[in-house]
């Protein structure tokens, strides 16, 4: 009963499968009934307040080549995404996103093969021998899915999704300018009301007038800070930037007990701040950690380059402590791994662990730039040999071309038509009546759906190549999504996160400002590169 066409085990018994939430999210399984026999019913509830995941593993003992699909029967009532997984005996990971919401509430049958998934990380990137099958629902809310006949399908089964691969727009080398050429001559000011809502965010938003919300809501990210302050830098106001980089450095207490405080040191060790922190209470200066919430490198590394940024315009002196501890706490993470070596994760998930298995690629990115800027050379040079033999390809997240060729320079330059030319990436909306160009955060899981930090990241990064018309045009392109906020009774500017809610961002409320796309977008009208601190 419940076996798929071909299959050699009946994985449709739930005690075949372990489950395996992220700390704040649950899971439940239960043997149900289904047309075809038993089937499983998967009940799950992510952590509330940012993106988590919750998945079911299962060892796979068998032979098995690429041509044989993992197939199923789903329904669903979720507005997550599935993340079918493979991993082979080296811990290579392959992924494919199934994107959830308003789908599949009939029963479909998947069928996926290799080629319609990507290399997500660990291994070698080379898929070997099939050694574990995951399946995992990622995003926010709750939900329920059903899952029949699942297995092993026969090889030639139609399959459900394409090969993953670059959908070249045939426009991609037009000469000239305008819309279809994405060059102008020109740049359209920056609206001043934007940098406006900025201010007004940091005033609004707490007691102290020190931290901003990231989406006009409760949760302070360290990473959109460290963006306000290097906005806030980069204008000239001085006393705004000092309020952000002055909480964190007087957030670095040896003597700090709570574990659960947004501060540096726990019991005297150095772990870095959280990334999500909320107001302790609601009303009062202090800042706890979101539940779950880890302390990532990448952050510290971006809270480097804001506190690098401020000591190049105004002097190293005032935060000279608070860069070396940062400084120091990513290099204590640095692990040999030949060609190079790479800085590893952090605290995990409210400090249940440290550290991943393996590289993450988009934080050593962030950590080569900061340590770079910091003067330490001889360590961002071994960073920059990992990340050369392990990024590969044009399935990768959007950050991974535009950050590099921000990181890198003009002889990264190359890496930016990967997501330029490709129309999985690059996207076509009308916003208010016009057609709007911009760019999604993958191209291996696409949707209609545009990101605006992605845009601003683009924009950014063609005046660090030295492709000025191609950033004036992104950075134009970033104007139409501009939307009016009365705070306090000031009248401002914000723009949402994402145009629209495809693609996973059901989360994100596009009548409300993002603080991220808001610095993006001043860093793009002013041409400025933030892994680089320079203004081209």
């Amino acid at each position: 009963m419940g076996l798929a066409d071909g299959s050699p085990a009946d994985w449709d018994d739930v005690s075949l499968w372990e489950i395996n939430p992220e700390a704040g999210s649950s899971i439940v399984l239960r043997q149900v009934s289904c047309e075809s026999g038993d089937g499983i019913e998967l009940n799950y509830a992510l952590r509330p307040g940012s993106d988590s995941w919750a998945e079911i593993q299962m060892p796979f003992r068998g032979s098995w080549s690429e041509k044989v699909p993992v197939t199923f029967r789903l329904k669903a009532d979720s507005s997550a995404s599935l993340e079918i997984k493979l991993e082979d005996e080296d811990g290579t990971t392959f992924i494919r996103r199934v994107d959830l919401k308003d789908r599949y509430k009939d029963w479909e049958r998947i069928v996926v093969y290799l080629n319609s998934l990507r290399h997500a990380w660990g291994g070698d990137r080379k898929f070997g021998d099939l050694a574990r099958v995951y399946l995992a629902v990622a995003g926010r809310g709750n939900g329920t899915l059903w899952l029949d006949q699942v297995g092993l399908g026969k090889p030639g089964l139609k399959a459900s999704f394409s090969p993953l691969g670059p959908d070249l727009d045939p426009d991609r080398k037009k000469r000239g300018f305008g819309f279809r050429q994405r060059r102008h001559k020109e740049m359209s000011p920056e609206d001043p009301l934007v940098y406006e809502w900025i201010k007004r965010i940091q005033d609004e938003s707490s007691p102290d007038k020190k931290l901003l919300p990231s989406m006009e809501d409760g949760v302070f990210q360290t990473f959109n800070n460290s963006l306000a302050a290097m906005a806030f830098v980069l204008k000239g106001d001085r006393e705004r930037a000092e309020r952000i980089l002055d909480f964190y450095s007087d957030s670095a207490d040896p003597g700090n007990k709570d574990p659960n405080l947004q501060n540096f040191y726990y019991i005297g060790q150095e772990r870095g701040f959280f990334q999500n922190a909320v107001l302790k209470g609601g009303t009062s200066s202090v800042y706890a950690a979101q539940p779950g919430s880890d302390r990532w490198t990448g952050d510290m590394a971006w809270l480097l380059i804001a506190y690098q940024y401020y000591g190049k315009v105004h002097g190293p002196d005032r935060y000279q402590r608070m860069s070396g501890l940062l400084k120091n706490l990513i290099l204590s993470f640095y692990k040999e791994a030949p060609p190079g070596g790479y800085i590893r994760h952090g605290w995990r998930n409210g400090d249940a662990k440290i550290h991943e298995d393996a590289g993450h690629p988009e934080g050593n990115l962030d950590c080569y730039a900061a340590l770079r800027l910091a003067g330490e050379e001889k360590t961002a040079a071994k960073i920059r040999q990992w990340l050369d033999a392990n990024l590969e390809g044009d399935g990768l997240p959007l950050d991974l071309y535009t950050w590099r060729a921000l990181a890198y320079g003009k002889e990264a330059a190359a890496v930016l038509d990967v997501p330029e030319h490709d129309l999985r990436f690059r996207k076509i909306l009308e916003v208010r009546g016009q057609p709007v160009m911009g760019f999604f955060h993958t191209g291996a899981d696409s949707a209609e759906n545009i990101w605006l930090d992605g845009t601003g990241h683009m924009a950014c990064a063609f005046f660090e190549a030295g492709t000025a018309p191609r950033g004036n045009f992104y950075a134009d392109q970033m104007d139409p999504f501009l939307i009016e906020r009365n705070l306090g009774g000031v009248i401002t500017k914000a723009l949402p996160y994402t145009a629209n809610q495809l693609g996973g961002y059901d989360w994100v409320d596009l009548k409300k400002g993002f603080i991220s796309p808001a610095v993006w977008y001043i860093f793009a009208k002013n041409r400025f590169n933030p892994l680089k601190l320079e203004t081209h």
